[in-house]
C-alpha cells in the first residue's frame, strides 16, 4: 500500500530539485547579466547623458521659439508705438489746421470788405439824407427856445427867442416881426357870489 505513494512522492522529489536548479541558474544568469561592471556603469551613464542633452535640446529650443515668437510680437507692437507715425500725423493735423487758418482769414477778408463796403454807402446815403447836407448848400436850422424846430413863418411872434444852426455853427436870434398872432392870456372868471351875502357900498 506504500510502494505507490512513496514513489510519487520520490518523482516529485526528484522533479522539485530539477525545478530548483533551474530557478538558481536563471537567477544566477539574470543577476549576472545584471550585475554593474565598469563598462556597464560607463554605458548608462552615456545613455542618461544622452537622454539629458536630448532633453536639454528640445528644452532650449522651446525656449528660443518663445522668445522668437515674444520678439515679434514686441517688435510689432514696438513699430506701431514708433514716433514716427505719430509725427507724420502732428505734421498732417498741422497741414490742415493751418489750411483751415488760411481759408478762414480769407473769408474773414471777404466779409469785412463787403460790410466796409456796405458801412461806406449807408455813411453816404446818411450824409446825403441829412440836414447837414441841406446846411451846406446855404440853408438854415431854425428852432425856438425849447429847441422845437419852426417849419413855417406862421409860428413865428416878434420877440420870439430863435436859435439858428448853420453848417458850421449856431447862432440866437430875436424876432422882430412874425405872422403868427399873440397869444391871448385867460382873463381869470371872477368868484361867484356866495348866496345871502350882501354887496358892500363901498
Amino acid at each position: 500500500l506504500l510502494a505507490l505513494p512513496r514513489r510519487r512522492f520520490d518523482e516529485a522529489t526528484s522533479r522539485l530539485g530539477r525545478a530548483l536548479s533551474v530557478s538558481v541558474q536563471r537567477k544566477r544568469a539574470r543577476l549576472q547579466a545584471q550585475r554593474l561592471t565598469p563598462a556597464t556603469l560607463s554605458r548608462r551613464m552615456n545613455e542618461a547623458r544622452t537622454l539629458a542633452g536630448r532633453d536639454l535640446a528640445r528644452a532650449q529650443a522651446a525656449f528660443f521659439a518663445i522668445v522668437r515668437e515674444r520678439r515679434t510680437r514686441f517688435s510689432r507692437t514696438a513699430a506701431r508705438l514708433s514716433p514716427a507715425p505719430i509725427a507724420r500725423r502732428q505734421k498732417l493735423q498741422a497741414d490742415t489746421l493751418a489750411a483751415l487758418s488760411r481759408r478762414q482769414e480769407r473769408v474773414i477778408s471777404v466779409r469785412l470788405e463787403r460790410l466796409r463796403g456796405k458801412l461806406t454807402q449807408a455813411d453816404r446815403l446818411l450824409a446825403t439824407l441829412s440836414h447837414k447836407a441841406v446846411l451846406a448848400r446855404g440853408f438854415a436850422l431854425v428852432k425856438d427856445a425849447d429847441g422845437a424846430v419852426i417849419k413855417q413863418a406862421a409860428e413865428v411872434v416878434p420877440g420870439l427867442a430863435l436859435s439858428l444852426e448853420f453848417a458850421d455853427g449856431t447862432a440866437d436870434a430875436i424876432a422882430t416881426s412874425g405872422a403868427a398872432r399873440p397869444k391871448t392870456v385867460a382873463k381869470p372868471a371872477a368868484k361867484a357870489k356866495e348866496p345871502g351875502s350882501q354887496g358892500s357900498l363901498f
